[in-house]
């Protein structure tokens, strides 16, 4: 464990002008970092869970779950949030760093949403087509060959290598080779640091098309329905599809700690199921995990 013991102290001048010793109140400090798509969760726990006890300040910040993961390996944070499930290899290089297990906390359902400028007049989208669009090989270039009236290049925004957002998209989307192969993206891709900078630079893009989590929707953007294949029914991301499976594009999201959680810890990692930790969640935008 990496938490740490922070001072909180009131000096008090004596009536003299001689300094008075400090009243200390001892707070434990628990750090959590990791996915850019938890981030407005995680702060959100962090501010509700210090203002309601006095012996506990967590901290939260993004930076991707890759990050987060690696944190957690080499013993700096204390809960790694991530949009993805851990590596295998990950999990041994804790164990090999650590000595201790893994343990995985689902917190919440996610639908990776597909956006693009409002102004774009295009409704639905298959995965097969996002595979035309996304995967390396893929022959799907030009906005003319997917809605009638638009035309242009397509601008792929997308997020960087060490998001969990980035690993899911390419499982799930760019799919696999005829020898089981995970296939990458292909040359082109815009590799942004964050949920939202993605949503920000689709907003003054009428060319553009992105990922990220249904999050981080805001009306200065449009996400499409999404269907398996051209022709079929498309569903949008939703509390109702995604706790359905109907959204083709979802996932879990989780928390990560290791070894057997101090009191404290597991009192933090049991609020955020609770009603209060999960209301956040679903303030967020995300969806539940109850």
């Amino acid at each position: 464990m990496v938490i740490r013991r922070v001072v909180v102290a009131t000096l008090v001048a004596g009536i003299s002008g001689a300094a008075c010793a400090p009243e200390v109140t001892p707070r434990l400090s628990i750090t959590m970092k990791g996915s850019d798509t938890l981030v407005q969760v995680a702060t959100g726990w962090a501010e509700v869970y210090r203002a309601a006890t006095d012996t506990v300040d967590v901290s939260a910040s993004g930076g991707g779950s890759g990050t987060g993961i690696a944190g957690l390996i080499d013993g700096t944070v204390d809960v790694a949030t991530s949009s993805r499930e851990m590596k295998g290899e990950e999990r041994e290089s804790i164990r090999a760093k650590r000595g201790a297990e893994v343990h995985e906390h689902v917190v919440g359902l996610d639908a990776l949403a597909i956006f693009v400028h409002p102004s774009n007049p295009i409704e639905h989208i298959s995965l097969a087509e996002l595979q035309r669009i996304w995967a390396e090989g893929g022959d799907l270039r030009d906005w003319s060959a997917l809605t009638p009236g638009k035309s242009g290049k397509i601008v792929l925004l997308g997020r960087q290598n060490s998001s969990g957002t980035y690993d899911h998209f390419r499982e799930v989307v760019c799919g696999k080779t005829a020898e089981g192969v995970h296939r990458e993206f292909r040359g082109g891709v815009s590799e942004l640091n964050g949920s939202s900078e993605v949503v920000e630079k689709i907003a003054k893009a009428p060319q553009a098309l992105g990922y990220t989590g249904m999050g981080f929707n805001t009306p200065r953007v449009k996400w499409l329905a999404v269907s398996i294949r051209p022709g079929e029914p498309a569903v949008t991301p939703s509390i109702e599809s995604v706790n359905s499976g109907a959204y083709p594009i979802a996932r879990k999201l989780y928390l990560y700690t290791v070894g057997e959680p101090t009191p404290e810890l597991r009192a933090l990692l049991d609020w955020t199921l609770s009603p209060a930790g999960q209301a956040i969640v679903a303030q967020e935008g995300y969806v539940p995990a109850s």
